[in-house]
């Protein structure tokens, strides 16, 4: 577990400094006109990280859901549909992870 906390916080200082440059590097284009090719890099690298992130983390919360869900399918087997459907319910997470990394290519 302290492993896990110690790479979340590096991957969210990632994800601050990211948002950092992205931020300056829009100061400078609004004063220049164009964009530089460091502003287009960390736009794609933000809308990867977007993706990734949501990804990882739906894939930690299903793998729980699923053991747990499985257990209890075996118990009692009526409670299959609900199973199924909290299952279901984190991959909206990348489905907004994949929306987000649309808005920040395409703006």
């Amino acid at each position: 577990m302290k492993h896990f906390v110690i790479i979340m916080l590096i991957l969210m200082s990632i994800l601050i400094l990211s948002t950092a440059i992205c931020f300056a590097a829009a100061g400078a284009t609004e004063e220049t006109g164009s964009q530089s090719a460091l502003a287009e890099s960390v736009r794609y690298i933000a809308a990867a990280l977007s993706v990734g992130m949501c990804a990882i983390a739906t894939g930690i919360a299903q793998s729980r859901i699923g053991a747990a869900g499985m257990g209890s399918i075996v118990e009692k087997p009526e409670t299959t549909g609900t199973v199924i459907i909290c299952i279901a319910i984190p991959e909206t997470m990348v489905i907004l992870g994949f929306v987000v990394a649309a808005i920040i290519i395409i703006l």
